[in-house]
């Protein structure tokens, strides 16, 4: 199985389990601090959309960047996420660099899709062991709050669900007995 197919099968199975999920159900209208505001000043979104692309990079189908992730994930922080998560990201998003300079001795636009890769793979181990561990009030870890946002953010995109995804603009009815091919994409809804 490849990155993208498990990723794909993993957003699949998340679904409903993402960090803040309630506010996508209550809508997003929590206030941004004034640190929020940087999430969209310079060059921060294409940062943004560089660590989107380590996650999900450009294979048969386009990328994380290609669908717009950099922009998406600013937004969704600002307008969906409670104080404290936004603070998380912010944080987190911060210490990419001095984790990068750390770990590779230089910082994460100068490492090579490889090393970016291997970047990306050790924070996501990180994030998966705090999160099977931390108690109720713990907070979230910045990684697992960057994967879910950039899962969502592609596949909610236009080039995720049409071409990452089998698309129907107005689909029929419901049929569980569908035939189903090995190789198939999985259905936008």
């Amino acid at each position: 199985m490849n990155r993208r197919e498990a990723l794909r099968r993993v957003a699949f199975i998340v679904g409903g389990s993402v960090v803040g999920a309630n506010l996508f159900l209550q809508g997003c209208n929590r206030p941004a601090s004034k640190d929020v505001a940087t999430l969209f000043e310079g060059s921060t979104p294409d940062f943004i959309g560089e660590i989107a692309e380590a996650i999900l990079p450009k294979t048969a189908t386009p990328g994380a960047k290609e669908a717009g992730v950099g922009d998406f994930i600013p937004v969704m922080i600002r307008d969906c996420y409670e104080e404290k998560d936004q603070k998380i990201f912010i944080d987190g998003l911060n210490g990419i660099d001095d984790r990068a300079k750390k770990e590779f001795k230089k910082g994460f636009l100068e490492l090579t899709p490889e090393e970016r890769l291997q970047f990306v793979n050790a924070y996501d181990k990180e994030a998966k062991e705090y999160q099977g561990s931390k108690k109720e009030d713990d907070p979230n870890h910045f990684f697992t709050l960057f994967k879910q946002l950039t899962l969502t953010g592609f596949f909610t995109s236009e080039v995720g669900m049409k071409q990452a995804l089998r698309y129907v603009k107005i689909p029929g009815k419901y049929d569980g007995n569908y035939p189903y091919k090995k190789g198939d994409k999985a259905w936008a809804i």
